[in-house]
């Protein structure tokens, strides 16, 4: 570090360390300086009391948000439920449906391969067992 860097620091702390020692004089040696101080006070407590009063809200919004948010959760869960259900006999119904419409076509291929067999087969001898 070279001595010009030094000597600007030096200045540059000097001059802060004078000016906060003027405001600490002004704020503790004069009368204007303590009503200052007294207001600076004031108002910092009134700002702290207003941000904890809006902490509080917004402490309160965010539990009221959440129990919104499980009220809506367990909704939508039991609707899935009902869905669930609902689709679930749906699909039975339609799966019965299908099958007796299997067993339908199943029955009319037996009948039809019966009289082929029949018009097929009625010119040959039967075998003996």
């Amino acid at each position: 570090m070279n001595n010009r860097d030094h000597d600007h620091k030096f200045l540059f702390g000097f001059f802060i360390g004078g000016l906060l020692g003027a405001l600490v004089l002004f704020f503790i040696g004069t009368k204007d300086g303590k009503k200052t101080k007294k207001l600076l006070e004031e108002r910092g407590k009134k700002f702290l009391d207003e941000m904890g009063d809006k902490l509080e809200a917004y402490e309160d919004k965010g539990k009221e948000l959440l129990k919104e948010g499980e009220e809506l959760r367990e909704k939508v869960i039991e609707q899935i439920e009902e869905k669930k259900e609902e689709v679930s006999v749906d699909v039975s119904q339609k799966l019965e449906t299908a099958l007796a419409h299997i067993e339908a076509i199943q029955e009319r291929g037996r009948e039809s391969t019966a009289q082929l067999r029949k018009r097929l087969f009625k010119n040959l001898p039967k075998k003996s067992s």
